[in-house]
């Protein structure tokens, strides 16, 4: 193979390569779009953070009551936000202990769950002070302050979206919101995202052949790896015949015994 022809070759090789890596290491957002996001609400306790998740789930999935410390567990509902399906969790008021142990442990729950949210729904009131976290949630995280009871005629800061969960005042504000951050958390610029796992593998396998291809001077063997990692591309892009799905199909399972 002439040198000019064989630099080249090795060029492309190598960005193929990238190609695929960079697809391989965009799989969490591919992970976010099939298992979808979680939203946790959060905030004191009476701020109406039950109210707000059964207002925007559309039905009652949360107990809600006038006396501080109902909620003890984290309560979660399926929605769609903006088109990505979101898990919604109502979790206990965050305060200071207070003896019950029970409510302390719900508290706990909460900010667990909270730390590992894709981003929190902090929930005020209206006239009160602004919601506050722990200082143990990680401060880079996504947050969506809301001032709840705004039904009530308490001053909202600009920077807080004032809402009524019972009169439904600043509900469609909330959910077009959350949907600009569901869809914020879940897009990037470039190609679609690997969404299945047969898809990845698919691409490793290819990965591995060019690699070798792109580290092996004898032609007939490069070639070989080229047409096996041109196979595995085929097995996405939907190009390999029935006979090879197959054979993959008989060599992964034992049929018949």
């Amino acid at each position: 193979m002439p040198p000019e022809t064989e630099r080249e070759l090795s060029r492309e090789l190598g960005d193929l390569g990238a190609a695929i890596r960079a697809h391989l290491a965009d799989g969490k957002r591919g992970e976010k779009l099939r298992g979808g996001l979680v939203f946790v609400v959060a905030g004191a306790p009476n701020v109406g953070k039950s109210s707000l998740v059964n207002a925007l789930a559309g039905r009652d999935v949360a107990i809600v009551s006038g006396q501080a410390g109902t909620t003890r567990d984290a309560l979660e509902v399926r929605i769609v936000l903006g088109g990505v399906p979101v898990t919604l969790t109502d979790t206990a008021g965050l305060r200071a202990a207070t003896g019950d142990d029970i409510e302390a442990e719900g508290v706990r729950r909460a900010e667990q769950r909270a730390r590992a949210a894709d981003l929190i729904v902090a929930v005020g009131v209206a006239g009160k002070p602004e919601p506050s976290l722990p200082a143990a949630i990680d401060p880079g995280l996504p947050v969506l302050p809301v001032a709840n009871k705004a039904d009530l005629g308490g001053r909202v800061p600009d920077k807080l979206l004032a809402v009524s969960a019972l009169t439904g005042q600043g509900m469609d504000s909330l959910r077009a919101a959350l949907a600009e951050q569901a869809q914020a958390l879940t897009a990037a610029a470039g190609p679609p995202p690997l969404t299945r796992a047969r898809h990845r593998a698919a691409l490793q396998r290819a990965l591995s052949h060019i690699d070798r291809a792109a580290a092996i001077d004898a032609p007939e063997l490069r070639g070989e790896d080229l047409r096996l990692a041109m196979r595995s591309l085929g097995m996405i892009t939907g190009t390999v015949g029935i006979e090879d799905i197959l054979a993959t199909i008989f060599s992964t399972f034992c049929i018949g015994k």
